[in-house]
C-alpha cells in the first residue's frame, strides 16, 4: 500500500481562493491521500468537466491514473490538449515528467520538472514536492536529486509533509537510520500526521520488531482513524497469528476504503485462514461469477486448499489443477507442489506425488521445508517398499538437515540394507561408527553389510566389526544378549571354517552358551570342536 499523494489542504504558494471547485480539487487530494482512487477520480473527472480553469486538476487525475496503472490513460489525458494544459499550471508538466521518469526517459522527465520548477520560480513548494515524490515513487527516480530539491526550502518552512518525502528519499537510499530520523522529524513538526508514523511502521516492519511498528501503525490510526494503509498492516500482521483480530481491522480498513474486488478477494482470504471452509468456497464463487475471465488465479488455489480443507480430495485436486495452469510458473510456490502432491497420493498417483514432492524440494529454500518434503517422500517409498529410493531421499534428509543425529544415519543405512546395497550400506553405518564410536548399533550392522559383501568368508571383512560388537556388548550382557549371540557365532564360524583355530572357536561357543545354556546350535558347535580338539582336526 503506498501513500503518495499530498496531505495538506493547500497547496504552498498557491493563492487561490477557497472557491467550491477548489474546494472539490482539495477533496480529491484528501481522497487520494486516503488511497480511495475511485471516489478521487469521479470528483476530479466531474472537476475538470464543470470548471475548465481548474487546471491543476489533471495533475491530481493522472495522479490517481499512475496509482490504477492507466499510463496510457494518464498519457492520453495531458495530450489531448498538451500546450494549453501543460502551461496552464506548473504541476502538470510534473505530471508528464513523472510519466516520462516511468517509462526511463529520464533526460525528457527532468527537462519538464525544470520547465516546472522555471514556470513557479522555485517558489512553490507544492511542486517542488511533487517533482520530490516523483523521483522516490518512480523505480527509474533519482532520490539524490530529490534530497537536493527539499533542501532548496528553507527549515523552517518543511511542513511535516516535506519531510516525510525526505524520509522517503532516504529509504530508497538505503539509509534507514536517516529516514528513521526523517519521519520522526515530521511527526515533531505535526504530532497528527498520519503518514510519517506510518513509515516510521514500515521500517520497523523490515527490522522484524513488532514491538515498534505495532506502535507506529497504532499511532497512525489513533491520529487520523481514517488512515486505512495502517489498518491493512494490522490486518496482515494478525492475519498470521490472530484471525479474529484480523477480521477487526480488515473490516476496519474497508470501512474506509472505496468498494472493490480486492476487498472481496482478502475477506474470502481471511475466511479461509479461519478456517471457515464452506464460507470461502462460497465467497471464491462469488468472485469468480462476477470476474468470470478477469478473476485472479489464485482464487482456484483457494478453492483448492478450501475443499482439501474439508476432505474433499477430488474438487481439490480439480481446483488445484486449474491454478496451475492460469498461474504463472514464477508465482507457483513450493507449499502448492506439497498440496499436489499429498492429493495425489490421496487418490493412488503414487509416482507423479514424488514428482510433485521432487518440485517442491526444488523450489523451497527453507531448510526445514525442504527436509519435511523429503521426509514424506521418503514415508511414500517405505509405504510402498521400495527401499532403494528411501534410502536414496533418507541420505538427502542427512545431508540437508542443520542438526543430525544417530537415527538420521541408522534409518539411513537400514533402509539401504534392506534393499539389498550392502555397499552403501556398509558406507553408511561406517559413517555411524564414526560419530558414535562408543554405540553398538553402528558397529552390527556394518559387520552385517561386510558378510553380505563377503559371503564365504574368505576376506575377513566382518571380522573387526564383529569383535566390537562383542566388546562393546559385554559392558551389559544381558541387555545386549540378541547381539552378542550373533557376533559369537560369526566369530566362532570364522574360526573353525576359516582360520582353522579350532579353541578359538570354542571359546566363542562357549560365550553363547553362557548368555544361553539351551542354546541347541551352540551346544552342538561346541561339542563338534572339543572333539576336533581332542583328534587333532576334523576326521
Amino acid at each position: 500500500m503506498r501513500k503518495l499523494i499530498f496531505h495538506s489542504l493547500a497547496c504552498a504558494g498557491c493563492l487561490t481562493a477557497f472557491t467550491a471547485s477548489a474546494q472539490t480539487i482539495d477533496e480529491a487530494r484528501q481522497l487520494l491521500y486516503y488511497d480511495r482512487l475511485e471516489s478521487a477520480e469521479k470528483v476530479l473527472v466531474k472537476v475538470i468537466k464543470e470548471h475548465e480553469d481548474e487546471k491543476e486538476a489533471y495533475y491530481w487525475l493522472t495522479k490517481v491514473y499512475q496509482e490504477k496503472d492507466s499510463i496510457n490513460k494518464a498519457k492520453s489525458l495531458l495530450h489531448k490538449d498538451a500546450g494549453n494544459i501543460l502551461d496552464a499550471h506548473p504541476l502538470n508538466r510534473v505530471a508528464l515528467g513523472n510519466i516520462l521518469l516511468a517509462e526511463n526517459k529520464k533526460p525528457e522527465a527532468i527537462a519538464q520538472f525544470e520547465e516546472a520548477l522555471k514556470a513557479s520560480r522555485k517558489k512553490d513548494e507544492g511542486v517542488i514536492k511533487a517533482i520530490a515524490r516523483a523521483q522516490v515513487e518512480n523505480d527509474h527516480g533519482d532520490a539524490t536529486y530529490a534530497l537536493t530539491l527539499l533542501n532548496e526550502i528553507r527549515e523552517k518552512q518543511l511542513d511535516a509533509e516535506a519531510l516525510t518525502l525526505k524520509g522517503d528519499s532516504y529509504r530508497k537510499l538505503m539509509q534507514g537510520s536517516e529516514a528513521a530520523k526523517a519521519y520522526m522529524q515530521a511527526l515533531i513538526r505535526d504530532d497528527h500526521y498520519a503518514e510519517a508514523a506510518y513509515k516510521l511502521g514500515k521500517i520497523y516492519v523490515t527490522q522484524q520488531n513488532p514491538e515498534m511498528f505495532l506502535q507506529y501503525f497504532n499511532k497512525a490510526i489513533t491520529t487520523d482513524p481514517k488512515y486505512a494503509a495502517a489498518y491493512y498492516e494490522l490486518y496482515y500482521h494478525y492475519y498470521f497469528r490472530d484471525v479474529n483480530k484480523a477480521k477487526e481491522y480488515l473490516d476496519l480498513y474497508i470501512a474506509n476504503t472505496d468498494p472493490s474486488v480486492e476487498q472481496q478477494y482478502m475477506q474470502t482470504d481471511l475466511m479461509f485462514a479461519s478456517g471457515k471452509y464452506t464460507e470461502a468456497i462460497n465467497g471464491a464463487n462469488t468472485i469468480l461469477q462476477a470476474e468470470k475471465m478477469k478473476a485472479k488465479p489464485r482464487l482456484f488455489k483457494l478453492l483448492a486448499y478450501s475443499y482439501d480443507g474439508l476432505s474433499d480430495s477430488l474438487k481439490a485436486k480439480e481446483n488445484l489443477r486449474l491454478y496451475f495452469e492460469k498461474e504463472a510458473d514464477s508465482n507457483l510456490v513450493a507449499k502448492d507442489f506439497d498440496l499436489q502432491a499429498k492429493l495425489r497420493h490421496k487418490t493412488d498417483e503414487d509416482s507423479l506425488a514424488a514428482i510433485s514432492w521432487e518440485r517442491a524440494i526444488a523450489v523451497d529454500t527453507v531448510v526445514e521445508y525442504k527436509v519435511a518434503y523429503m521426509q514424506q517422500l521418503a514415508q511414500l517409498y517405505k509405504t510402498n517398499k521400495d527401499k532403494s529410493r528411501e534410502a536414496h531421499w533418507l541420505g538427502k534428509i542427512f545431508e540437508t538437515k542443520k542438526e543430525t543425529n544417530n537415527l538420521d544415519i541408522y534409518n539411513w543405512g537400514l533402509a539401504h540394507y534392506a534393499a539389498a546395497e550392502f555397499q552403501s550400506a556398509d558406507s553408511v553405518f561406517g559413517l555411524y561408527t564414526s560419530k558414535y564410536p562408543e554405540q553398538i548399533y553402528g558397529y552390527y550392522w556394518k559387520a552385517r553389510s561386510e558378510a553380505q559383501l563377503d559371503t564365504t568368508m574368505e576376506k575377513g571383512r566382518a571380522i573387526a566389526d564383529y569383535k566390537k560388537v562383542a566388546e562393546i556388548g559385554e559392558n551389559d550382557r544381558e541387555k545386549n544378549k540378541s547381539l552378542l549371540t550373533q557376533a559369537y557365532g560369526y566369530l566362532g564360524a570364522y574360526e573353525a571354517n576359516v582360520s582353522k583355530n579350532y579353541p578359538a572357536a570354542l571359546d566363542w561357543f562357549r560365550k553363547i552358551l553362557e548368555l544361553q545354556p539351551a542354546n541347541a546350535d551352540a551346544q552342538k558347535f561346541a561339542g563338534i570342536l572339543e572333539k576336533w580338539i581332542r583328534d587333532g582336526g576334523p576326521k
